[in-house]
């Protein structure tokens, strides 16, 4: 199978290193040969493949597009500049090639439209870009039928489940992640608990990998903030942000980059939570003492 990919971007290189895993002939674009040819080199580093033998670098969109099955669109474009590097290409990309877009931000329907044959267009979300474990398949309304499953086909062949999902704000994950973020950020307003047990209460109870306010910091709490302004826009007041995030993003504490935000951060590992837990008190009398009537 012949993989074209877009940008030498983060995306770009997993799914590049992904694919040449599974001995697929791979070809990266990038405008910079500089950057593709680091870039061919750091996937040889993470991914242990001989990337020289299954991936060429190339600052050429003819060359990279031509007689590929699908070209993925890693590059980190806005909507318009997306769809005038693909409307540019297009005259080279074979008929039946299915054309995917990787973008978390612009809708896959709006790009796809600048396509002449929009239907081979489809979304990809790489939520890890350490692991193919979990990828969400994002259905624009031009999707075809073949379009989505021969795009299946592929997530599990580099090791990926798809996750099929309509092209809607956030897709399934990212609203997900943002919803349960917001509520547990209401939660330590409201001194409902600790920040420290809000985040036990998934990690240990329902076995998730990090709690929400800890994801929180990694994310970026100014990043947070600003997909939860956006998806408000979409949505509605659900993912309006807790003033608690406000207040933090203001007083510049961000989270692991700045290293304080719900925890304090040393060399990129979480440590204690930044400020005082809650006061949750008990009341103070002894057990056997009665109460007043």
């Amino acid at each position: 199978m012949n993989i074209a990919v877009l940008g030498a971007t983060e995306s770009g290189r997993a799914v590049a290193g992904w694919c040449a895993c599974m001995g697929m002939t791979v070809r990266l674009y990038g405008e910079d040969a500089n950057v593709v040819m680091d870039s061919i080199d750091a996937i040889e580093r993470q991914y242990g493949v001989e990337a020289s033998d299954t991936v060429d670098g190339t600052t050429g969109g003819e060359a990279a597009v031509s007689g590929a099955d699908f070209v993925v669109d890693a590059t980190n474009e806005d909507t318009a500049e997306r769809r005038v590097l693909l409307a540019d290409l297009e005259s080279f990309i074979d008929e039946d090639t299915v054309v995917v877009i990787d973008d978390r931000h612009s809708t896959i329907t709006a790009v796809a439209a600048g396509l002449r044959r929009p239907g081979r267009a489809i979304g990809v979300h790489v939520i890890d870009t350490d692991q193919p474990s979990v990828i969400e398949v994002i259905i624009a309304e031009q999707t075809t039928f073949e379009a989505r499953e021969r795009t299946t086909d592929f997530v599990e062949s580099v090791g990926g489940t798809p996750l099929i999902v309509r092209d809607t704000p956030g897709f399934a994950t990212t609203r997900l992640d943002l919803a349960t973020i917001a509520e547990a950020v209401r939660m330590v307003e409201d001194g409902v608990a600790s920040v420290r047990d809000i985040d036990r209460a998934l990690e240990l109870g329902r076995d998730h990998p990090i709690g929400p306010l800890g994801l929180a910091d990694q994310l970026g709490l100014d990043s947070v903030l600003d997909a939860l302004e956006a998806l408000a826009l979409d949505l509605g007041g659900r993912f309006d942000p807790p003033d608690l995030l406000f207040e933090k993003v203001t007083d510049g504490d961000l989270g692991r980059q700045t290293g304080t935000g719900f925890y304090e951060w040393e060399n990129g590992e979480r440590s204690e939570p930044a400020e005082p837990n809650p006061t949750i008190e008990a009341r103070t009398d002894t057990l056997d003492a009665p109460e007043d009537r």
